[in-house]
């Protein structure tokens, strides 16, 4: 039996995976109003959560999106201005936009994966992969990279560089082995790329200095 809900839809320019800790500042009014009612369901023993879809405005761009629960208002204006700490939950497809309130609703189907064994084999090699691009980044960068943790294609989605549409397309397979043959080509192409910075940076570096002066 298909999953159904009617949940607050809020468009922006990012892609939200499943447990993807993601901070939000809030200031226009149709979206204090927003998260007044996600507070006032959870003063009622309701958990509402909001959905967020990539888009602008009151464009939706897509049509999965992920849903976000509220975890923590850090703080709170005067003006009813909120930074608060949200949490990734589950997936959904936008069946019909409805309700006539300030803020867009949706009617939405939620997506779960497919009854799927992950490939051990691919998801090793992956991990692998990814382990290496950390590395890389380092020694391009400089700077220490974060997420070495990462167990599965979402942790890993969250961490590493991907461009909106690559993580749209991710969010919406319903397999964790085709989210992870993706992943692992775009580490195919990022890290031999990576590859040779590094070695133009180390001929840099040691220029002069291979022999004694």
């Amino acid at each position: 039996m298909a999953d159904h809900a009617t949940i607050p839809i809020f468009p922006l320019q990012i892609v939200v995976f499943p447990g993807e800790i993601v901070p939000l500042h809030i200031f226009e009014e149709r979206y204090k109003q927003m998260f007044a009612d996600v507070r006032a369901a959870r003063e009622r023993g309701e958990l509402l959560q909001v959905g967020i879809i990539l888009g602008e405005g009151t464009e939706v761009l897509a049509e999965v999106g992920c849903t976000v629960v509220l975890e923590e208002v850090l703080e709170e204006g005067e003006d009813g201005r909120l930074n608060i700490i949200t949490l990734g939950a589950r997936r959904f497809r936008i069946e019909q936009v409805v309700g006539d309130k300030s803020y867009l609703e949706a009617w939405v189907e939620y997506i779960d994966d497919e009854e799927e064994a992950t490939d051990l084999v691919l998801q090793a090699r992956v991990l692998a992969r990814y382990r290496r691009l950390l590395e890389l980044v380092e020694e391009v960068s400089g700077a220490e990279a974060e997420g070495g943790d990462a167990e599965n294609a979402f942790q890993i989605a969250q961490t590493v560089a991907l461009d909106l549409g690559v993580k749209q397309r991710l969010l919406a397979m319903t397999t964790e082995n085709m989210r992870l043959e993706m992943l692992g080509e775009h580490f195919e192409r990022l890290i031999p790329a990576l590859e040779e910075r590094r070695a133009k940076r180390l001929r840099v570096h040691s220029n002069g200095h291979s022999k004694g002066s």
